[in-house]
């Protein structure tokens, strides 16, 4: 049994991590990072070892469109590179900058070739591009994420045919997988980006959840972070368990404001009238342009959804408190984990129960406090919008309560999250 798990874990790992970006869209941004480091002055050798390994996948195509692929864009992507290299080996760089400029040229040439030809597919068939994991059936492989020791094993039975891409910067992929227990379980696959240090942080909720859940006074209250799985495939590829029934911060504020004929950004809008010539402001200047866009809006939008959404008063008052609570928790968590990057699309709000979740969680040990432009200095998101749907007691109620309580179990188990944190700060996967 154990040979055949290891066979079948390696076999979905590989090919998750090969669908994590077609060839076209591989090769896209490879050109776009390139050209990106040879304006920025970076050194040509880190541009050739990243090419490396997109070269070795370009010469063992597996499926009939990467074949394809090789067929249009090889020859020349093999030409393009043959000329970076002899530049990178050249003895005087100096009078060799023509094959530079001849490689850049051409890598620029079937980038455009590449994006006139592959235009962006929302919808991917599993079976055109990763035909082994389409005929995979009643594996022995757990659901990733889904493993606990004190309950049936639940194994992959299927692949479902059907990818959705996210037309966002990275292109994560939606895809579900049917478990052996008969339900369905949807993830984002991400590709670009380290899901290593999200994993530890969940690691960290994980911890914090079974502290609060000892400690009477939270565990009354039912105290918890929302947790999902994250699955690292690789250095730069994994899993992230989709978050059903949610909404971000921003897509409230978006359908809000559309449903009244308000503009997006009504606040940019009102700080644009009254100093049109913001970048040249000084911080005192720019502080009244803010004041004043605040004072001319209502900021409203969360507060207004959470209650035309409840079908009545009860359900209302009862997500209201899940909001408040579960803000209450993340922030304190977050305060201490030096989380940041807290924009509004980072920020989900479950549908049903009011609870607040958190996503993208690479930015720890306040890395945005020292950003060159924007840093953040605020130990945790909670702007007027977080705060109107607490209604009346704002954060003198439920809010500090349950931040106290909080704030003080973590306190008190100092020494475990102490153990924890400090393998983030030892990890090499923290900068």
């Amino acid at each position: 049994m154990y040979p055949e798990l290891v066979e079948q874990t390696e076999l979905v790992s590989r090919e998750l991590i090969r669908i994590t970006l077609l060839f076209p869209e591989m090769w896209m941004k490879s050109i776009d990072s390139l050209a990106a480091k040879y304006s920025g002055g970076h050194d040509i050798s880190e541009i050739v070892r990243e090419l490396q390994s997109h070269y070795k996948r370009l010469y063992n195509p597996e499926t009939l469109p990467e074949y394809r692929f090789v067929q249009e864009f090889g020859k020349d992507l093999s030409i393009a590179y043959e000329s970076l290299l002899q530049f990178y080996k050249a003895r005087n760089r100096t009078h060799s900058l023509a094959l530079l400029k001849q490689a850049i040229d051409m890598y620029w040439g079937i980038h455009y070739r590449i994006k006139s030809q592959y235009p962006f597919r929302k919808h991917l068939i599993l079976e055109g591009i990763s035909p082994i994991l389409h005929q995979c059936r009643d594996m022995s492989v757990a659901v990733p994420g889904s493993y606990n020791p004190d309950s049936n094993l639940t194994t992959i039975q299927l692949f479902k045919p059907d990818i959705e891409v996210h037309r966002t910067a990275q292109l994560p992929r939606q895809m579900c997988i049917q478990g052996s227990d008969g339900n369905e379980y949807t993830f984002l696959l991400k590709g670009l980006d380290d899901l290593r240090l999200d994993e530890r942080v969940m690691q960290l909720f994980g911890l914090i959840n079974s502290l609060l859940s000892k400690d009477s006074e939270t565990a009354r209250r039912s105290l918890a972070i929302e947790r999902f799985p994250v699955v690292p495939l690789s250095s730069n590829s994994g899993l992230i368990g989709f978050y059903s029934n949610t909404n971000s911060l921003n897509q409230i504020v978006i359908e809000n404001r559309k449903a009244v004929n308000q503009p997006n950004r009504l606040e940019l809008n009102f700080a644009c009238q009254f100093t049109p010539n913001w970048t040249t402001l000084t911080t005192m200047q720019k502080v009244e342009s803010f004041e004043y866009a605040l004072s001319n809006t209502p900021g409203n939008d969360l507060h207004r959804a959470m209650w035309y959404k409840s079908p009545n008063a009860e359900v209302w008052l009862e997500r209201r408190t899940n909001y408040t609570r579960s803000l209450a928790v993340m922030s304190i968590a977050g305060y201490i984990l030096g989380l940041g990057d807290r924009h509004p699309s980072n920020i989900l709000i479950h549908e049903r129960t009011g609870k607040v979740v958190h996503i993208d969680l690479g930015d720890c040990f306040e890395i945005t406090w020292h950003r060159v432009h924007f840093p953040e200095k605020v130990p945790f998101r909670l702007t007027r919008m977080l705060i109107k749907p607490m209604e009346v007691s704002s954060t003198d109620g439920i809010f500090k309560h349950t931040a106290n309580h909080t704030m003080r179990v973590l306190r008190a188990n100092r020494e475990s999250l102490m153990a924890v944190l400090e393998a983030f700060v030892y990890d090499p996967l923290v900068s």
